[in-house]
């Protein structure tokens, strides 16, 4: 009598044979560290969400045109900043008082991406000092 399912030294043996085919992701990791001078150019909105336990998260998020992009003293940089000059980008902020944020107004952010760290969290911003 024949199993339908296969024995487990054939399945240990394919999934050995899958994880040696299959490409690792650290060829793909990305990581880019970037400082972007530009003007607010739409209202701050904030998103609020409340975890089960009853803490909050909240981000504002508003669109930021990019005039000057660098890569700070000290900082690793993979890719090119210069890709997001003068290209609208959307921002969200985390902890930050909307109020900070102004339509029309000069501002800083940090921004980092780090493709390894996974798809949610591979972009990060926060106020430059």
């Amino acid at each position: 009598m024949t199993s339908l399912f296969p024995s487990r030294a054939a399945a240990a043996a394919a999934l050995v044979a899958g994880a040696l085919a299959a490409p690792t992701a650290a060829h793909a990791w990305t990581r880019i560290s970037c400082v972007l001078s530009g003007t607010v150019s739409s209202l701050p909105t904030t998103m609020r969400q409340y975890r089960t336990d009853g803490t909050e998260l909240s981000q504002v998020l508003f669109r930021l045109k990019v005039k000057t992009a660098q890569v700070p003293d000290g900082e690793r940089a993979d890719g090119d900043c210069a890709q997001l000059v003068n290209r609208d980008v959307d921002v969200a902020l985390e902890n930050v008082a909307a109020r900070r944020i102004q339509k029309g107004q000069p501002l800083k952010v940090h921004y980092r991406y780090d493709e390894s760290l996974g798809q949610s969290l591979a972009t990060k911003y926060e106020l430059a000092p």
